[in-house]
């Protein structure tokens, strides 16, 4: 009877001890003294019940510390002990001789009652460290579950998908997060899925700029930084509570591999769309070639045979010749452009020849001058003692040209290109500068792209973005660079250098 009224008034006890079994519990202490209520009621009934009976005290001790490692493995260590403390007290008042009394006679009843307290605590430390680890295990087994089964959703999607919201929803979804975000350094773009709450994509955001992850002290924001090449690729940022910590690492190891195979899919697309074009390109290059040049021919065919027939008018002259000019001109400039284009597709390999740089920059600007771009004035400064290089005629005309065109096209009206040459020991710094413009920091090394004009310029004169691209390949083929050399302080001038390197041979000079 003893037995089955105990489990009948500690029934409660059997169960966990859940948020749902109390609704109107506000926080942890009202939660503790639930607890500590329901421990308390048994121990009163057991208490009650071996009193009446005039049971040994052995029974009840052993239904008290019954009662205490129950309520440590389905409630929790600290309401464990009080209640062990409240058994202990009755032990000693109902059981104990003299009974009735807070007085112990007897040495052997004090050691007893010592030994259960004892016995008690320990018990119930043990069974609510085992409580906890096996908590700590099945969360740890959930979130080893989730993300298996987030892994393989994720394989699942299209690589273009893996950097995309609908990605981001896997994540959340599966680990019940309250919002998840990615940012896209390559592109500059913030994709989110869910709701944020606790600034999750503002947060986000400063880890980008700040290159620093970013986990706040309420448990709520987790955010991550990812690399390429040394380069911030990406950042994820993840807003919810996680049941273990120990699986946030995991799960930002599972969205940068996600992360990765999204960019490892853009730059194979790109590279097979990049290979496509220039099979394109090529094609319409040498069609443009071939097409281009026919009619030219036949033009000056036509004009040349129109003042070979006389009879002309002086104006009629004056028209055929004009013709002829113009002729000649889109000639040399179709020329130009298939060379130009050839060069960016192919690899340059100049035919070197050693050459006085004071005969080559001369003869290019006197050419310059004659043609019908070069109508800008030009100051040529050059030092006494100017050094040989070994240089592609050719190759060097295109290069220098190209810089002298583009100082032509941005400079101020009525102000001169100036090109001025400093010699070293094993380089030759060429410098063109012209007044107007200011190209901005972070165009300094994209005009040197293929194809990108800079964007104060693209309004300002015309042009295909390729001719840089062109004059620093040729620049570097020959062992030399071209780049943008100006001072920050002289917003009205840009600079352009282009170094090559330096022989110390004498030789005749180019004609």
């Amino acid at each position: 009877m003893i037995v089955t009224g105990f489990f009948g008034m500690t029934k409660r006890l059997t169960s966990p001890v859940r948020h749902d079994d109390f609704p109107t519990l506000p926080n942890a202490a009202t939660r503790l003294a639930a607890e500590v209520a329901v421990g308390s009621v048994a121990i009163a009934v057991v208490t009650a019940t071996c009193f009446l009976v005039h049971l040994n005290y052995l029974i009840p001790s052993f239904l008290y510390l019954l009662i205490v490692v129950l309520l440590s493995l389905k409630a929790g260590y600290a309401s464990a002990v009080v209640v062990s403390v409240i058994a202990a007290v009755c032990f000693e008042y109902f059981f104990i001789p003299p009974v009735l009394e807070w007085r112990i006679n007897d040495p052997e009843d004090a050691l007893a009652l010592l030994a259960y307290l004892v016995t008690s605590l320990v018990i119930t430390r043990l069974a609510a460290s085992a409580r906890s680890q096996t908590r700590i295990a099945e969360a740890r087994r959930n979130d080893v579950a989730r993300l298996y089964e987030t892994a393989s959703q994720l394989l699942s999607l299209n690589p273009e998908l893996a950097a995309s919201p609908q990605a981001l929803r896997v994540f959340r979804e599966r680990f019940g997060l309250n919002a998840a975000c990615l940012f896209d350094a390559t592109t500059s773009v913030m994709q989110v899925d869910g709701e944020p709450e606790h600034g999750l994509v503002q947060m986000t955001r400063e880890a980008a700029d700040q290159l620093r992850d970013y986990r706040d002290a309420d448990g709520w924001l987790f955010v991550r930084c990812f690399y390429a090449e040394g380069k911030l690729a990406g950042v994820v940022g993840f807003e919810g509570r996680f049941d273990d910590d120990t699986a946030v690492g995991p799960l930002f190891a599972l969205a940068g591999t996600t992360f990765e195979r999204a960019l490892s899919f853009r730059t194979a697309s790109m590279a097979a769309a990049t290979a496509q074009a220039e099979m394109l390109r090529s094609a319409i290059l040498d069609a443009f070639a071939h097409e281009f040049k026919t009619p030219q021919a036949v033009i000056m065919a036509a004009a040349g045979s129109l003042r070979e027939t006389g009879g002309l008018r002086a104006e009629q002259m004056e028209m055929a010749d004009v013709i002829e000019s113009e002729v000649w001109r889109m000639t040399r400039l179709t020329t130009r452009l298939l060379r130009m284009a050839r060069i960016d597709r192919d690899e340059v390999r100049p035919n070197m020849e050693v050459i006085s740089l004071d005969s080559l920059l001369n003869h290019l600007i006197r050419q310059f001058r004659g043609s019908t771009s070069g109508k800008c004035p030009i100051s040529l400064k050059i030092p006494q003692e100017v050094p040989n290089i070994l240089v592609d005629p050719e190759l060097m005309n295109l290069a220098f040209v190209q810089l002298l065109d583009n100082a032509c096209k941005y400079s101020t009206p009525g102000t001169s290109i100036v090109v001025e040459v400093s010699g070293g020991e094993e380089f030759a710094d060429i410098f063109v500068r012209n007044e107007g413009g200011f190209i901005r920091e972070d165009e300094r090394e994209r005009v040197f792209e293929r194809f990108y004009r800079g964007v104060e310029t693209e309004t300002t004169a015309s042009g295909a973005g390729l001719g840089l691209f062109v004059a620093r390949k040729i620049a570097r083929a020959h062992g030399g660079d071209l780049d943008l050399h100006q001072d920050r302080n002289m917003k009205g001038t840009t600079t352009f250098r282009m170094r090559l390197p330096v022989v110390r041979v004498q030789e005749e000079s180019y004609r």
